[in-house]
C-alpha cells in the first residue's frame, strides 16, 4: 500500500489567508462596532493608515473601499475631504436582504410568515416585562397622534409604521426589535403601493378606523400585562395585512430600485 504524501493527510480545505485590507477593514469596522468610532467621526487619511498599519498606500485605499461599499465609512472628495464613519443604513441592509431573497424565489406571503412569528411575539413581551406603563404611554401618544390627523390626507402606511416601531422599541429587545425592523424596511415600499391611490374618502377613514382599534386594543392589553391577549390582537391586526396586500396577487420579494435615487 503506497504511503500518504504530506500534503495528502492533511485534513479539511485549504485555508484561506485574509488579504491585508481585509483585516485594516476588520478592525476599523471592530471599532464603529464597538462604538470607539461614531457617526461623523473622521478616519486617519491614506498616509496615517499606511504608517499606523505598516502598509502600502494599494492596501490602505482597498480597506477604505471595503468599508465604503459595506455603508460603513462615506468618501468625501475635496480639500476638505476625507473619510468619515456612517450611521448604519437600515434600508440599504434591507435591500441587500431583497437581492438574496429575490435570488432564492422568496415570496412576500412568506416574509409575511416570518413577521407573524415576531411582531405578536413583541406585542407580548411588551406586556409582560414591563414598564407596561411607560410602554403603553408611548403607544397612546402615537395613536392620539394619528387621531388628531384623522381628516388630514396621510398614508395609512405611514400610520401603520409609526405605531409599529413604537410597538417593537417597547417590547426591550434590541434584537428583536432590529430584526422587525429589517422586515418591515424590507417589504414596506412593495407593500404600499397595493394600496389603491384612488381610495375614496369614506373607505380610507374607515381602514384609519380600523387601524386604531386594531392598536388600542393591543395597547390596552399592554397596559393591563395581558401577554396573551397584545399577541392574539396584533397577529389578528397582521393576518388581516397579509390578506389584504399579499394573498391577493402579490409577487415575489424584488429589490426596490427607488430607493437608490
Amino acid at each position: 500500500m503506497a504511503r500518504k504524501s504530506a500534503s495528502d493527510a492533511l485534513a479539511g480545505p485549504p485555508v484561506r489567508v485574509p488579504k491585508a485590507g481585509q483585516i485594516i477593514a476588520g478592525s476599523i469596522r471592530e471599532q464603529i462596532a464597538s462604538g470607539d468610532l461614531t457617526a461623523g467621526s473622521p478616519l486617519p487619511n491614506e498616509t496615517e493608515l499606511m504608517a499606523h498599519f505598516e502598509v502600502a498606500r494599494p492596501t490602505a485605499r482597498e480597506a477604505l473601499r471595503i468599508l465604503e461599499a459595506e455603508g460603513l465609512i462615506e468618501v468625501l472628495r475635496g480639500a476638505r475631504g476625507g473619510a468619515r464613519v456612517r450611521a448604519p443604513d437600515l434600508a440599504a441592509a434591507a435591500r441587500q436582504c431583497a437581492v438574496l431573497l429575490q435570488l432564492e424565489g422568496a415570496t412576500l406571503a412568506e416574509v409575511y410568515e416570518v413577521r407573524l412569528m415576531l411582531e405578536p411575539t413583541a406585542a407580548r413581551l411588551a406586556a409582560e416585562r414591563g414598564p407596561r406603563r411607560a410602554a403603553s404611554a408611548a403607544l397612546e401618544a402615537v395613536i392620539e397622534e394619528e387621531e388628531r390627523a384623522f381628516d388630514q390626507v396621510g398614508s395609512l402606511a405611514e400610520q401603520a409604521i409609526r405605531f409599529q416601531e413604537t410597538l417593537v422599541d417597547v417590547a426591550g429587545n434590541p434584537t428583536l426589535a432590529l430584526l422587525v425592523r429589517l422586515l418591515h424596511e424590507l417589504v414596506s415600499r412593495q407593500t404600499v403601493s397595493r394600496i389603491k391611490p384612488d381610495l375614496g374618502d369614506a373607505a380610507r377613514k374607515r381602514l384609519r378606523r380600523r387601524l386604531i382599534r386594531a392598536q388600542r386594543a393591543v395597547t390596552g392589553a399592554i397596559r393591563e400585562g395581558r401577554g396573551e391577549d397584545a399577541e392574539a390582537e396584533w397577529r389578528k391586526f397582521l393576518v388581516g395585512v397579509r390578506d389584504a396586500l399579499v394573498v391577493n396577487g402579490a409577487g415575489r420579494v424584488r429589490v426596490d430600485r427607488s430607493a437608490d435615487g
